[in-house]
């Protein structure tokens, strides 16, 4: 298990390279970029948007992200922004955008018990209040800017809603180094956020 783990932190580096790589290709345009990108982020926009707009939204939400980044990816700075950073920050306005459209836009279900739960409240069942997504998709950005085993752990829990020993046992890391990690971003990140508040 020690040898696994180590394996695992090492290969975090060269993750972080291949990010970069990735994402000077996709800004210059290479061909097959697009779908390198998509393979890469489209789980972690698709998780966001699930949360924020419901199962029924994310899809379309998901799918708007990443023609819009295609779109305007000469606008991308792989020098100043990491990508899955900027991949997320247009997920926020797509996100905006599905909760301006409101209710009457979203695909209903026709399953009565799901129906009556999406009809509660008066409207749909997005997942989240409107300041709990706007937390979310903030703290995705920053962990976009973190490397592994840290963001995926974060990312595992707070998108995938995995528990620390499923966690565990997904990346076969020890459950005590997985809430290590855990705890420590979360120190970390809830830092970097205050001093971005205080400003």
């Amino acid at each position: 298990m020690v040898v696994c783990v180590s394996e695992r932190i090492r290969s975090a580096g060269s993750g972080v390279d291949a990010d970069a790589e990735i994402a000077r290709s996709f800004q210059r345009g290479d061909e097959g970029s697009f779908a390198q990108v998509y393979q890469r982020w489209a789980s972690l926009v698709f998780g966001l948007a699930k949360k924020a707009v419901g199962p029924f939204e994310a899809e379309d939400v998901t799918q708007q992200v990443f023609v819009a980044a295609w779109q305007s990816k000469d606008r991308f700075d792989p020098e100043y922004s990491a990508l899955g950073a900027w991949l997320v920050g247009i997920t926020r306005h797509k996100v905006a955008d599905s909760l301006r459209r409101g209710p009457s836009s979203r695909e209903m279900s026709v399953d009565p018990t799901s129906l009556s739960e999406e009809l509660s409240d008066n409207a749909l069942n997005t997942g989240m209040a409107p300041e709990r997504i706007d937390v979310l998709l903030t703290l995705a950005q920053e962990l976009e800017r973190i490397g592994d085993p840290q963001r995926h752990i974060l990312v595992l829990s707070f998108v995938h809603d995995m528990t620390m020993a499923q966690i565990a046992e997904h990346l076969s890391m020890p459950l005590g180094t997985v809430k290590s990690h855990h705890a420590r971003t979360l120190r970390r990140l809830r830092a970097e956020m205050e001093v971005k508040d205080a400003h």
